[in-house]
């Protein structure tokens, strides 16, 4: 049976009578068909794409990213009157869109607000400051890790692990590292870094990111570090460190990196997907943050 289509088939209405036996069965079927919604995300004014933005249906694990044009396609089994398509990227204001407004929704242009963004800079002096690594401090290079997905698509597939900063304490997250134990992918892997707040039950909950921190890189094998100074994230509670895939089109037998087997890590298979803990550890990512030496 096609997914989106169910049968029910009720038997009801037995009449017995002395010569004869009438038997009415009421079947009826209902078939959804599938629903494909698409269009390109630009910035609202300037009219430039926004790139690996997040679209899905609120409450539900159907999602996609926009690529690297703002073009996406989110294919769906069905959609309910209840059902509302949302459409956020990191520096815009969110966009929803109820079911009625969903109709015809093909090739659709849909202009994102920017946020005003103040970047206050860091003012970072040797005499002031210490740094320190949070995350994992090693690389466990013979426990190859990957992304969990439900397919064999990664796209928007994330693992996430605590940085372990102490509450209280105010950071300058300067750079990010993680290491790549192995790369057969001929052309450069473009990947999304993101940074999290915790929630009450401990789980990745809001990004606190200004800017999107997106990177690519044709490391076949060895350490990967992305220099941060120039985003200006500031945190002064623990949170996490999560890297997104934004390819489609991998496996674990062509890329992994290190992971560690004691590491307690998080993962999140789709878009607007839900973070579950990972049994048997996880990935092996840290930051270098600076802090005031008081």
């Amino acid at each position: 049976m096609n997914a989106g289509v169910f049968k029910i088939c009720v038997n009801s209405v037995i009449i017995f009578g002395l010569h004869r036996i009438l038997f009415i069965l009421f079947c009826f079927s209902r078939v959804y068909a599938q629903v494909a919604l698409s269009g390109k995300i630009t910035e609202e004014k300037s009219g430039l794409p926004v790139p690996y933005a997040s679209v899905g249906i609120s409450g539900k694990h159907y999602g996609t990213l926009s690529n690297a044009d703002g073009v996406f396609t989110l294919k769906l089994p069905y959609l309910t009157e209840k059902d509302t398509l949302k459409i956020s990227a990191i520096g815009y204001e969110t966009a929803t869109f109820a079911k009625p407004d969903l109709k015809g929704f093909t090739n659709k242009v849909i202009s994102l607000k920017p946020v005003v963004v103040d970047l206050t800079t860091v003012d970072v002096k040797a005499k002031t400051i210490k740094r320190k690594v949070l995350g994992t401090t090693k690389y466990s290079t013979r426990n190859c890790t990957a992304f969990v997905t439900e397919d064999e698509n990664w796209l928007g597939s994330q693992a996430a692990i605590l940085a372990g900063n102490k509450k209280g304490q105010s950071v300058y997250i300067e750079d990010f590292s993680f290491y790549i134990i192995k790369n057969t992918f001929e052309d450069s892997i473009k990947f999304r870094l993101m940074f999290y707040a915790v929630s009450p039950k401990g789980y990745p909950y809001q990004s606190f990111l200004k800017r999107p921190v997106i990177f690519k890189t044709n490391v076949k094998q060895g350490v990967v570090t992305v220099d941060l100074k120039d985003y200006y994230i500031t945190t002064d509670d623990d949170f996490f460190i999560s890297l997104e895939c934004l390819e489609e089109k991998m496996d674990a037998t062509k890329f992994c990196f290190a992971g560690s087997v004691n590491t307690p890590s998080y993962c999140k298979t789709k878009v607007f997907g839900y973070w579950r803990r990972v049994k048997g550890g996880g990935a092996d990512f840290n930051v270098t943050v600076s802090y005031l030496n008081n």
